[in-house]
């Protein structure tokens, strides 16, 4: 008698934005996010893209708008993988927050988006460094400046 044991594998579907942990925009400008799900054993559903707790609200169109394209659209594509765009035209420091991207079946992604007015903070151009914090570099440098003026 021959005897296979099956193995139940189990494939977690989890969704992914694409781009960094913390996002960094400029008032006025175009904001695009990201969500990407791998084809799992199972239907993926659909999207609902969050910020904080509320449900992003898409700007709905009628035949008597004056504005060529809605401020807030999301698109939804399924081939190989599901993706899901969410937009915002001409974003405002009230678009910052937590956006969340949560498909029907499978684990939710996060990023925090920062919409802000001027120029890029010092921690866009530093990578993870949090703005304040000073560099190893910078640390260095100014130890060797300080036992300079000692002697």
């Amino acid at each position: 008698m021959i005897r296979m044991d099956k193995k139940e594998t189990t494939i977690e579907a989890r969704a992914r934005i694409i781009g960094p942990p913390d996002i960094y925009v400029k008032t006025g400008s175009l904001l695009t996010l990201t969500c990407l799900m791998s084809q799992g054993p199972h239907d993926l559903g659909t999207v609902a893209w969050f910020r904080g707790t509320q449900a992003v609200v898409t700007s709905p169109r009628s035949e008597n708008d004056i504005e060529a394209e809605p401020r807030i659209t999301v698109e939804t594509e399924w081939s190989d993988a599901l993706t899901s765009r969410l937009r915002i035209t001409y974003a405002k420091p009230g678009d910052s927050g937590n956006y969340s991207c949560v498909p029907t079946v499978a684990e939710r992604a996060s990023v925090n988006v920062h919409v802000i007015n001027g120029e890029h903070p010092a921690a866009m151009q530093h990578g993870n460094t949090a703005a304040g914090s000073p560099n190893s570099k910078t640390v260095l440098l100014m130890l060797a400046f300080l036992l300079g003026q000692l002697r």
